[in-house]
């Protein structure tokens, strides 16, 4: 473990989880499944369940990568929609078995289907200005990142600002900067981008690459 990985955990396990900017042993011998599946803090068992119920097993483990939401990102979904129906009955719930009632297989796998990328992407290839790529699921692109931030800086430990990869849903326009703010062009308050850092990123399997969402995500990329 790096010295910026301790200082990281320090600071942010008990909100955020661990943003390591990339993981010390990248290559594990077995597949994508097989990682998130025997994966020892059992943070994407509801993860492969909807990979399960939306038959993506052969996907996830086809050559490319995957940018894992893991059971947080789920949480938050299902958190957000029992929100939204207690707004009609403060007795309603919203929970994995509601998501099953609702969302056909084929809804399934164009949800998780979008973190699946049928092309290797790698921090190497990454920069600052960010490229599109198209996701598995029809029409949907992802902007890809490697961009420096300001976090996680100790005054003599970590001086040099450590760059992560970030994950970009395009809403309207892409999103710029006005007066240290992102704005989209429109001036639509409705269409900001939704941006989502990694927290453990070039993780090699013998089928792909692995990079995992931060836990602050909302699966589906829901607003």
């Amino acid at each position: 473990m790096t010295a910026f990985t301790m200082v990281a955990l320090m600071m942010s396990c008990k909100k955020d989880g661990v943003i390591d900017g990339g993981k010390s042993i990248a290559k594990v011998d077995m597949t994508t499944y097989d990682f998130l599946k025997t994966h020892p803090s059992k943070k994407f068992d509801t993860t492969l369940l909807i990979i399960d119920k939306a038959g993506l097993k052969d996907l996830i483990n086809s050559p490319g990568t995957f940018f894992v939401p893991n059971n947080y990102a789920i949480r938050n979904f299902l958190n957000a929609k029992r929100d939204e129906a207690r707004k009609t009955d403060e007795r309603l719930n919203y929970n994995l078995d509601s998501l099953f009632k609702k969302f056909t297989p084929k809804m399934l796998k164009d949800s998780m289907g979008i973190y699946f990328f049928p092309k290797e992407i790698v921090r190497e290839d990454l920069n600052e200005n960010g490229t599109s790529y198209q996701t598995s699921t029809p029409n949907q692109l992802l902007d890809i990142s490697l961009e420096v931030s300001n976090d996680y800086q100790v005054d003599g430990i970590i001086n040099n600002k450590p760059k992560y990869v970030y994950v970009t849903k395009v809403m309207g326009a892409k999103d710029i900067m006005v007066n240290a703010e992102r704005v989209d062009p429109s001036g639509n308050k409705n269409l900001l981008d939704i941006k989502v850092i990694c927290q453990t990123t070039g993780i090699l399997t013998n089928t792909g690459v692995v990079h995992v969402l931060g836990n602050q995500h909302r699966w589906a990329f829901m607003q």
